[in-house]
Parts: C-alpha cells; structure tokens; sequence
C-alpha cells in the first residue's frame, strides 16, 4: 500500500533497477567488506547525471528508493547531494561552481557534510572545533571534526563551518588532499559500515578564499537546513517503508495480531512521504522551518517503530546478526543520534512552540 500511495519513490521500473543492484550489495556492505563508491557513481551515471538536471524532489526519491535496499548507501548519496546542494547557487564562474561542482556531480570525488559543529553553534552556542587564522592570501584551519561520512582520501570535499580570523564563523569547503589534513581509521559501528565515517584532524591546513563557501553563517543555514532535514528524512522514509513491507509479508499465526499496528504506520508513513514529497518541490516552504523540523522527527521516529514492528513478527529469524531485520535494527539505532539529534530537534520545536 505504502509504495503506492506516495510520490516519494522513483518509478517501479526504476525501482527494481535499484534493488537490483543495491539489495546483493547490502550484507556485504553492512559487514565492512565493500563499500558504498561504486553505487553513488552507478547512480549518477544512471539516475543523477548532471546532464539530467535531477531536481531536488528526484534527488529525494532517489535516497528514499536506495535506503528501501541499503541504508548505508542511502546515506552516503545524502551526504554527497547535500555538498552538491550547498555549491549549487555559487556564481557562475567561482571556483566552486566551476571546477568543485563537476567533480561532484562526476562523482570524482566525494561529498562530504560535517555540519554537526554549525548546529551546535547555532542552537546551543557550542564553540565551533575548527578555527581559522589568515597568513598571506590563505586561511590555515586548526582543530578536530568530530564526525564526517565519505572520507575516501584523497577523493573527497570535506564541507564544515569554522571560526574565522575575527571569530566570525565562515562555511568552507576543503579538499582532502589538503596538507596537515588526517583522516582517522573508520572506527568499528554499530551500522553504516564501509560509509567512511570518521573524524578528520586539521593540522595548519591550508586552503585559499576559493575555497569559502558563505561567511553568512545564519544565512546559510537558513537556505539549507530545510534541505538538509528533508533529505535525511528521504532515508528514513525509506528504511520505515522496507521494514513496514517486511513485516505485512511475513504476518502469521499468532502475529497477525500486529496488523492493525501496521496498517496504521503505513497510513502514517503514507502522509508524511507526501508531506515530503511536496516540501521537497519547494525546498520546504510548504512546511515552514518548524514543519521541516517536526516532519524529521517524526519520520525517524516512525522508521525506529517499523522496525521495531519487523523485528516482532520476523521473531527468530530477524533475530540473526546476518538477516536483513538485524541490520536495519542498527541502522534505526542510529537516527536519533545524527545531527541534528532528537533532543537538538526537540529543543529547537520547544523554543518555537
């Protein structure tokens, strides 16, 4: 019921090309022996090339179709759309614009999103961990980014927000193969393996005022958090609609009980792909900031319940670590924690109530 009750998703046609090629890559993924580059070039090349000019809607889609067969992959195209959303109103003819942006869309090198430290600055006044001093035409960049995803080195444009020579924050792109730029070894996760999720230290970095995305912090958040929040929910979408189809088609016995339960998830899930689908067309001024924030929260919330649901009706069989219902209960583990979190996202629907 779900798939057709939305325009959230790419075309069934479509659809099954995706699953094709992400459903057998999606074990190998979570258990860290692939990783997610091969698909975002095979989905550029097939989908999102920029010859096609992909709107902001077919991007969305796109997400939400691969998170049905691989969250991880998913995430990694969120992560990767949302730098190329960032360069894309730069001026023609910027460095940016004309040599950065190709490369993305190439999928030449990777897009990287570490805007963690800008939400925190912006919403709880959390001091920014990279700082800025000017030598000559260049800012050399020091300090820690906690988290990013995409880390390839050299192949990726690392996008953060630091404190500029005057402590003004500044949005700045930076390539990885800046000098004093490390990347540190992935970590072991719970989920989203293979994604190149790490923290990245900047030793006296380098980078030339080419590289300067905004020195409008407020500004830019302004023209992107909606975005942001909407594509990310484009996952959760995605992740709640395969867990939700899981489990209406292993219902049996004892467990039909959990039918009622299900139906009015997918009833839910339903509403908020079209709410989506909508505020992505008009990059979420049908909602409002506050209804971008609230549509995010709610759908990650109901992804953790649908696959909560899965895991109930799959009983055993979801219980192996290998099975498809283990992986995406890891996966739901880890919505409430991505930036912007649930108590961020809470917090900020309290101080506008």
């Amino acid at each position: 019921m779900v798939l057709e009750e939305t325009t959230l998703l790419l075309p069934e046609a479509t659809r099954e090309d995706v699953a094709a090629f992400f459903e057998p890559r999606a074990a190998a993924i979570d258990a860290g022996t692939a990783d997610i580059r091969e698909g975002l070039v095979w989905l550029h090349q097939r989908l999102l090339r920029e010859d096609a000019s992909p709107s902001l809607p077919d991007v969305g889609a796109a997400i939400a179709t691969v998170a049905w067969s691989d969250m991880s992959s998913a995430f990694s195209l969120w992560s990767h759309r949302a730098v190329v959303e960032y360069l894309t109103p730069l001026p023609a003819g910027s460095f940016l614009a004309e040599t950065v942006a190709p490369r993305l869309h190439r999928v030449a090198f990777l897009g990287s999103t570490a805007l963690a430290p800008a939400i925190a600055y912006t919403l709880e006044q959390v001091p920014l961990p990279v700082t800025a001093r000017r030598e000559g035409s260049s800012l050399i960049l020091d300090g820690r980014i906690a988290w990013a995803s995409n880390l390839f080195p050299p192949d990726f444009v690392l996008v953060t927000v630091v404190a500029g020579p005057d402590g003004t924050p500044c949005v700045v792109a930076i390539p990885g193969d800046a000098p004093g730029l490390q990347v540190a070894p992935e970590p072991p996760l719970l989920a989203l393996k293979a994604t190149g999720s790490s923290s990245v230290t900047l030793d006296q970095t380098p980078i030339g005022e080419e590289w300067v995305i905004s020195h409008d912090l407020p500004g830019f958040m302004r023209r992107v958090r909606p975005v942001l929040l909407l594509l990310q929910s484009c996952f959760s979408w995605g992740l709640a609609a395969r867990s939700l189809s899981e489990a209406r088609a292993h219902l049996r016995g004892s467990t039909q009980i959990f039918l009622p339960e299900i139906d009015a998830m997918e009833e839910r899930l339903a509403r908020l792909g079209r709410e989506i689908a909508r505020a992505l067309a008009d990059r979420g001024q049908s909602l409002g900031m506050r209804g971008v924030v609230q549509t995010r929260l709610d759908i990650a919330r109901l992804a953790a319940a649908a696959v909560a649901t899965e895991a109930k009706v799959l009983g055993g069989r979801g219980f192996l670590a290998t099975s498809g219902t283990a992986r995406r209960l890891r996966e739901a583990a880890f919505l409430p924690i991505q930036s912007p979190t649930e108590a961020q996202l809470l917090t900020e629907l309290s101080r506008s109530a």
